[in-house]
């Protein structure tokens, strides 16, 4: 069987190599980080030889393609030959990034039922062959029962990896730190069931102005399949959407 390290070197510190038949599910509570972290995973896989899909339920490709564009909002050397030319590199980097093969899978017409959604995911495969998968998000699928046993049967017969955004429950907020447990997820025993590794997301920042914006936390409580207590810090750049120079050391426990 195959194995994918993590495309983030610190996801490496606490995770096992990524499987051909994994099912991942990343969960946080709104605005937490989980659609700027699998955008940036997907980057990543990509640039290390990985055909990568992203289906979205969620927003238009063209929206997540400026999500990744936002990197080179600020630079100044886009800026310094003038507003023409900070255009024209924009544009120049948007034909970059379709050029390579990360393959944005518009599915908001197709989020009626799970079965539609992971026919398009398999009928789509055969034409752009992509290595690894990536649906945001769970909940946007309209009629709900067994996606998850749904997802992980695909995952088995495509040989492929899937890795799944998933909202937590307001319950989070009653947890001490606001700090996000299994318990928090819709269908948390069917997740619990058929997810490999389960990855909870906690940016303190959202419920405490004093503590760093760019830090988000990765807590990992299940992997392959057993039940574990890791987790790590990642350091992001919110106004660009993308990972920071990573400094902090992870913590496994």
């Amino acid at each position: 069987m195959s194995e994918y390290r993590w495309p983030i070197d610190k996801l490496n510190d606490i995770l096992q190599p990524m499987r051909e038949t994994d099912l991942v599910v990343i969960g946080s509570r709104p605005s937490q980080g989980k659609t700027t972290l699998m955008l940036n995973m997907a980057y990543e896989f990509t640039r290390k030889g990985m055909r990568t899909a992203y289906a979205t339920l969620d927003r238009s490709k063209d929206n997540l393609e400026e999500r990744l564009l936002q990197r080179h909002r600020y630079s100044e050397d886009l800026l310094k030959d003038g507003e023409d030319e900070y255009f024209a590199m924009r544009s120049r980097y948007r034909e970059k990034l379709r050029s390579i093969p990360l393959f944005f899978l518009d599915l908001r017409e197709w989020g009626e039922t799970i079965d539609k959604v992971a026919y398009a995911i398999d009928d789509l495969k055969c034409f752009f062959r992509y290595d690894i998968c990536f649906v945001d998000y769970l909940q946007l699928i309209r009629e709900r029962e067994g996606e998850l046993k749904w997802f992980k049967e695909l995952a088995t017969f495509l040989q492929m990896p899937i890795v799944i955004a998933s909202q937590l429950k307001r319950t989070v907020m009653n947890n001490p730190g606001n700090l996000p447990q299994e318990k928090d997820f819709h269908d948390f025993e069917e997740i619990n069931t058929c997810a490999d590794t389960i990855i909870m997301l906690h940016h303190e920042h959202s419920y405490e102005d004093n503590a760093p914006k760019e830090e988000l936390r990765v807590i990992v409580s299940r992997d392959r399949g057993k039940p574990v207590n890791r987790e790590t810090v990642l350091n992001f750049d919110w106004e660009r959407a993308m990972l920071m120079k990573e400094e902090q050391e992870s913590i496994a426990r």
